[in-house]
């Protein structure tokens, strides 16, 4: 079974985009993944990673390296850990899948009459559910002898009740899909270090796609530069394919003979 650990980022107040991200891999490769990550973090008495806390100097990264250390001390030991955990995912294999939603878009498609009917005013769902069958439709591309079922991992999460009551459903409504998709399950993200690769990858699209509306070319360099050899796929959602998911699900809403869904 392969597991693809996933997880969320928005920029403040998700004016602009808001992403889903993640990682997929053999249990043997995240692992070895796994090993060198947790032995970085050990290096500097870190017991968990998040990137925001890395960026900004706050939570384990205040606690374990400015109080002990000062801020400037802290600021170069956290650049080297960001830089060494970066490495340590691009030398893996460990394949990563991005998608952004433009949140221009999806407020006015969302708000839009059938809009309305599918889709949550809140991307929450829709981004997660959207990235796993851009992960299936890539898994399904494999030759039938290697086709295996995939395990999806996201962060725990106030509304991660919500994405796990939505799974059976999910399968119910896309069968070709469902023949690959395995568990779906929300893990702590300070005791699971693949949920800490996925957030940094998260963290990086959404920047990708907010440097996107200044210098595209500097943008693809986040994620490009950084991934090389293991980066699959950066989507977007925008307006003209929300719209089509939205004629999607009514359209399979009306074949299935209910008045419709929502993400």
């Amino acid at each position: 079974m392969l597991g693809f650990y996933m997880d969320d980022s928005a920029d403040a107040k998700r004016q602009t985009v808001f992403s889903v991200a993640g990682f997929i891999g053999e249990p043997d490769k995240w692992f070895e993944a796994q090993r060198h990550w947790e032995n970085r973090l050990k290096k500097e008495g870190l017991d968990y990673f998040r990137t925001y806390e890395c960026i900004n100097l706050d939570g384990e990264f205040r606690k374990k390296l400015v109080d002990p250390h000062g801020l400037t001390t802290a600021r170069v030991i956290a650049n080297a850990v960001l830089h060494d955990l970066k490495q340590i995912v691009a030398t893996s294999e460990l394949f990563a899948y991005c998608l952004g939603v433009l949140m221009d878009d999806y407020r006015q498609v969302s708000s839009e009459p059938d809009g309305q009917i599918v889709l949550n005013p809140d991307p929450y769902i829709y981004a997660h559910q959207e990235l796993i069958g851009q992960v299936l439709d890539e898994v399904h591309k494999f030759p039938k002898h290697r086709r295996e079922v995939v395990a999806f991992l996201y962060d725990e999460h106030s509304k991660a009740a919500l994405l796990q009551n939505s799974w059976s459903q999910y399968k119910l409504n896309n069968p070709n899909w469902a023949k690959s998709a395995g568990t779906l399950e929300s893990l702590d993200d300070k005791i699971h270090i693949p949920i800490q690769m996925a957030d940094l990858l998260a963290h990086t699209t959404t920047h990708t796609f907010l440097k996107r509306q200044t210098d595209p070319e500097a943008a693809k360099e986040k994620l490009k530069g950084w991934l090389k050899k293991n980066l699959m796929m950066v989507a977007y959602a925008n307006a003209e394919y929300l719209r089509l998911i939205v004629a999607h699900n009514l359209q399979l809403a009306k074949s299935l003979g209910v008045r419709g869904g929502i993400f």
